[in-house]
């Protein structure tokens, strides 16, 4: 399977790392040609629960973001060339792991025939993924793997979790299953995988945003009282969301799983957190915005929710 992995980042980096070191059809596409010079020099190196080295000799890494309409201009055709995007524009598996607000720019390269799983955080990047490709050809899913990023190329693995995918009509979520399974990435099949993701979305909206705003690790945010009451009121507001619109959660008590999720990953920085430290743009508008949008609609009050994503919106801007 001819597979690319498309953002950079700790999780891109981390499923890079297990997937390239053991198959050598998988590309890494970038962000820019400087990202792809420092990895191409450096290969990527995984450290952590996991201890993984890539060479760069093994590694193959594009920063050609052009649209798929690119590969028609004159240009390309009277070079008789293949260019470096068409050579990852028609892969068999494409997997999304850039931010959310990215993700139309991300699909964008890819050919008609390409699967595309996504593994992203927050909610609506289905949505986003289907208006360039079949819907046919989307694979949802989500990850409880963690990393920490430290530089393009290096990522500290801090977390093993199961990674869940949607069942298809088709075999291609046995395909990746399969081969995920195989390279030491845990991953199973979920019929109900709206339950799976909305239920990392509640915990995420809770513990993401307090943790941005605070400055803490996961783990201090049940230390303080102050703290583990606004994420605990945070994942209460987002559960009644998502009871209003149908979707049954893999847990009852989300003020026990919130306390369990800071204290397993209680050394996490997580990437709301590292996005407002690094001066970038966070995905709140995928996680809490999500869940104000749609309380909006059901006409559910979530003033927790909307105090943090007012408080991360200003962080951003600073």
């Amino acid at each position: 399977m001819k597979i690319v992995i498309i953002g950079a980042g700790a999780m891109g980096t981390l499923f890079a790392g297990f997937l390239a070191k053991r198959l050598n059809s998988v590309t890494l596409v970038v962000k820019n040609n400087r990202v792809k010079k420092l990895i191409e020099r450096n290969g990527i190196k995984i450290t952590g629960l996991s201890k993984v080295s890539v060479p760069p000799s093994e590694l193959k890494v594009t920063s050609d973001y052009s649209p798929l309409r690119s590969l028609s201009s004159s240009s390309t055709r009277q070079s008789g060339r293949l260019s470096e995007a068409s050579k990852t524009c028609s892969p068999d598996l494409a997997i999304i792991f850039t931010k959310a607000y990215d993700t139309s720019k991300a699909v964008k390269i890819l050919g008609r025939n390409t699967f595309v799983l996504t593994l992203q955080n927050g909610i609506g990047n289905y949505e986003n993924i289907a208006k360039f490709v079949d819907k046919n050809r989307i694979v949802c899913g989500t990850t409880s793997e963690s990393a920490v990023f430290l530089k393009y190329g290096k990522v500290i693995h801090t977390g093993k979790g199961e990674t869940i995918i949607a069942k298809t009509k088709s075999d291609i979520s046995g395909k990746i299953v399969s081969i995920f399974n195989k390279y030491g990435i845990n991953t199973s099949i979920n019929k109900e995988i709206e339950s799976v993701i909305w239920s990392k979305l509640v915990l995420n909206c809770a513990v993401n945003p307090v943790a941005a705003i605070s400055g803490v690790k996961n783990g201090d945010i049940i230390r303080h009282n102050n703290l583990k009451e606004v994420a605990i009121e945070a994942g209460k507001e987002a559960v009644k969301v998502a009871e209003a619109v149908g979707i049954r959660l893999l847990f009852s008590d989300v003020s026990k799983k919130i306390s369990d999720i800071c204290r397993t990953t209680a050394g996490n920085t997580n990437s709301m957190l590292a996005d407002v430290s690094s001066g970038r743009k966070t995905e709140i508008d995928f996680m809490n915005g999500a869940i104000i949008k749609t309380a909006k609609k059901l006409k559910i009050p979530v003033p927790v929710n909307e105090i943090l994503y007012k408080l991360v919106k200003k962080l951003e801007r600073i």
